[in-house]
């Protein structure tokens, strides 16, 4: 795959203020492959009926809650000028104040598969910082976010394993998280597959079909 800082700079900058400001996607925003099960938030074609921008649809990979604490990791895979970016989402809400953190300049993820590999993929664009969501004097609810860069080799990686734990590292945060086999999503009343989803995400992104895409209603 070829890279293109510049474009791919256009590209994040396009794309993060928009993202980022409302989780709550509609079901008309939704389309469907129906041979592949496969889900996507938006598509854009040129002139010549080439895709130049496809999402999947966020999938929760990761909830976990305290009596006084909470966080949901939400993936989505992005395609855009022939790259392939990892965009994650972390909601966290407390009893306690939390504070966006930015994730930029030699931030990672890092995947351990169940086969016993390693996939490290670099945060990609310019610093994505975070964003409050509700403050309240005893409670708190924010985001953050990051784009990460998959290549050649780690999508070949990717798509041979389970994924089994993720880290991610920036300048001044650190998260560490399993995947789990199973977990349901209450929000659209679902079961999801965490460790499987590069395993079926990708194979999404990779085989694209626009014939077989239709608009979900």
């Amino acid at each position: 795959m070829k890279k293109n800082p510049f474009l791919i700079l256009i590209f994040i900058c396009f794309i993060s203020s928009s993202l980022a400001q409302d989780k709550n996607y509609s079901e008309d925003d939704v389309f469907v492959d129906e041979q592949k099960e496969c889900l996507y938030l938006a598509f854009n074609q040129n002139k010549k009926g080439e895709i130049e921008f496809l999402q999947t649809e966020p999938v929760m990979v990761e909830e976990w809650t305290t009596p006084l604490r909470g966080r949901v990791i939400d993936f989505s895979l992005l395609y855009s000028n022939e790259q392939i970016i990892l965009y994650i989402e972390i909601t966290e809400d407390a009893e306690e104040n939390l504070s966006p953190i930015c994730i930029g300049n030699n931030s990672r993820i890092t995947f351990r598969l169940k086969n016993g590999n390693y996939v490290s993929l670099p945060q990609v664009g310019e610093k994505l910082c975070g964003f409050v969501n509700e403050k309240e004097s005893n409670y708190s609810n924010i985001t953050n976010r990051g784009f990460f860069l998959l290549d050649a080799k780690s999508i070949k990686e990717l798509q041979a394993s389970e994924v089994y734990i993720a880290s991610l590292q920036s300048k001044k945060y650190q998260l560490d998280f399993i995947f789990r086999s199973e977990l349901f999503d209450e929000v659209n009343d679902y079961y999801v597959y965490p460790e499987l989803y590069f395993m079926s995400e990708l194979t999404c992104i990779l085989d694209y079909d626009k014939n077989k895409t239709t608009k979900n209603k």
